[in-house]
């Protein structure tokens, strides 16, 4: 391949690039940039809240460390559901970064929880408050806020929730599979609900969407060692 010669304005010869070359190194600059914009679609649509390792696994594990520590009972005792699960990073601070879920950024709930603001909207999980260790292992006691995630975020077609429950598991609900395991959920809490001497502490949730609204009001604890 030659290059034509050509003079500048000083009178220097220059090296005339070839007109295909130009636009071989503009489809390669286009195709580039199509494929970069690609690939971020395509993240977009399978994390649409960005890639998360909220690990569901871990804190309910903790959540049964901090029953052992308190007399069987899971956090309880805060303004809302929300807050009571809040105090599993009074119980170990490194959980903080957990309590956003998969939607939540860490930071904005950890920032929530140092300013004493943890609540609803920083919050990533749905939790019911009230329940013990020795409840129906059966019985969920907190699932993700926003539907069809992944253990890392990542959307899975047909899945409703991720759920922990008392006994120490966690499991995927599908969406067709979502209102038999609601129907359940709520027999199960009326038996516990029944069986209790009292309601202190009330068993309250945060998705009054799903399990209904709640008839207990709030009633702070006693102060405890966390």
């Amino acid at each position: 391949m030659k290059l034509s010669l050509a003079k500048d304005k000083l009178g220097y010869e220059t090296r005339k690039v070839p007109r295909f070359v130009v636009w071989l190194l503009l489809i390669l600059l286009v195709g580039a940039v199509v494929l970069f914009v690609s690939a971020r679609v395509c993240y977009k649509y399978m994390f649409p809240y960005g890639y998360t390792h909220a690990c569901s696994k871990v804190l309910c594990l903790s959540l049964t460390m901090y029953a052992n520590e308190h007399d069987g009972w899971f956090p309880y005792g805060e303004a809302t559901p929300e807050a009571s699960l809040g105090l599993m990073a009074k119980f170990d601070p490194t959980l903080v970064h957990l309590l956003g879920g998969k939607h939540i950024p860490k930071e904005i709930a950890a920032r929530a929880f140092t300013n004493g603001t943890f609540g609803p909207d920083t919050c990533g999980w749905h939790y019911v408050e009230g329940l013990r260790a020795d409840d129906d292992p059966d019985l969920a006691i907190a699932w993700d806020k926003v539907t069809g995630l992944g253990h890392n975020g990542e959307r899975r077609r047909g899945l409703m929730h991720e759920v922990m429950f008392v006994g120490g598991f966690t499991e995927y609900i599908t969406k067709d599979k979502w209102s038999k395991f609601v129907k359940e959920q709520k027999e199960k809490l009326e038996r516990v609900i029944a069986s209790r001497d009292s309601n202190d502490p009330p068993i309250r949730w945060s998705d009054e969407a799903t399990l209904g609204p709640n008839r207990f009001a709030s009633r702070v604890r006693k102060e405890i060692a966390h």
